[in-house]
């Protein structure tokens, strides 16, 4: 789990794609999402931030704009994702991979291991050196068992990992 700032595009996904953000963020991808976004709050974001929209909305593409906007035609989140990476030229990278919160989409930061003691199991913390959190919600990750089962679970789904 390293920290790297995300390249290429960011993307403001709808409220159909929760999962998808979901694992752009895993990917260390910059992919703004809250349930409770309206179109037009959808809109404002994506042109204030200069963000890509990923949607499943068809009226939204029928009435907007906006250029920078990827219709998702696929209904699981792995076809999803191929999709957008394939459309993107982007990839999945380790060192990129668990750079950002999967919870708020901010990019997460190391924290010393003393600083975070009593904010994981005891176990956790005896058998990890390597610590980090979210500046905005203050949640903590680390690198256990979680990152490689992630890793296998999208390669499963034909998304490569290099």
């Amino acid at each position: 789990m390293q920290n790297h700032l995300s390249p290429g595009p960011k993307f403001v996904c709808d409220d159909h794609l929760g999962k998808l953000a979901r694992y752009l963020r895993v990917g260390g991808f910059d992919a703004a999402f809250d349930r409770e976004m309206t179109n037009s709050r959808l809109l404002q974001i994506a042109l204030d931030e200069e963000r890509w929209i990923l949607t499943r909305d068809r009226r939204l593409i029928e009435r907007t704009l906006v250029r920078n906007l990827f219709f998702i035609t696929h209904d699981h989140w792995p076809d999803q994702l191929n999709a957008v990476l394939t459309h993107f030229g982007l990839e999945f990278r380790k060192d990129r991979m668990f750079s950002r919160c999967l919870e708020d989409n901010g990019t997460i930061e190391p924290a010393p291991k003393e600083a975070i003691e009593f904010r994981v199991f005891p176990f956790t913390y005896q058998h990890h050196d390597d610590f980090y959190i979210c500046p905005i919600c203050r949640r903590v990750y680390w690198s256990g068992t979680h990152v490689e089962a992630t890793i296998r679970r999208l390669e499963r789904f034909g998304i490569m990992v290099s």
